[in-house]
């Protein structure tokens, strides 16, 4: 079921529809330690287990949600200011996040093609639904593209000088 749903450093456990255009996989991590993300020392010892709820990219015109079931772990270093955390996977989700990476990454390219309220419309189209707003926070949240430093300033003839740096020297 891996090879057909990858879902990174998770074991899939079952597959179920839920309602006529949606699937539902759940899902669990399959390691056995996790590292602290302050002090980095691996534990073991499981304070709790909770499902969170994340939606991913369609598939053959089905939306899809992952429920995948995160321990929470006890962090036995004493000098450690944090007591517990939480099993991170960075390679499906962003800690707090709703959807996966990948369903982020396809509705914020499709959002800097369209726009708002037009990705919107198609993202719905394409089982992939989210709001104009989001859309548009997905926008706000993608980097800038590295540019060049420019090689050559062209200056006009209207261009005036009105104030000079006493650093730099006058010609």
């Amino acid at each position: 079921m891996n090879k057909l749903w990858p879902v990174p450093d998770c074991r899939i456990e079952q597959i179920t529809p839920d309602g006529p255009t949606h699937l539902r996989i759940a899902a669990r991590s399959f390691q056995r330690a996790r590292r602290c993300p302050d002090c980095g020392r691996a534990s073991r010892a499981v304070h709790s287990r909770y499902e969170r709820h994340l939606a991913d990219l369609p598939s053959l015109g089905h939306s899809l949600s992952v429920h995948l079931r995160v321990r929470r772990f006890y962090c036995r270093n004493t000098d450690c200011a944090r007591q517990t955390f939480v099993e991170r996977l960075p390679k499906l989700a962003a800690p707090f996040a709703r959807r996966t990476d990948r369903l982020a990454a396809a509705q914020g390219q499709t959002a800097l093609a369209l726009g708002g309220e037009a990705s919107a419309r198609l993202l719905a189209r394409l089982s992939m639904p989210a709001s104009a707003d989001t859309v548009l926070r997905l926008i706000k949240a993608t980097p800038l593209p590295d540019q060049p430093a420019p090689r050559v300033v062209g200056v006009d003839d209207w261009a005036r000088l009105l104030k000079v740096p006493s650093a730099l020297p006058m010609e």
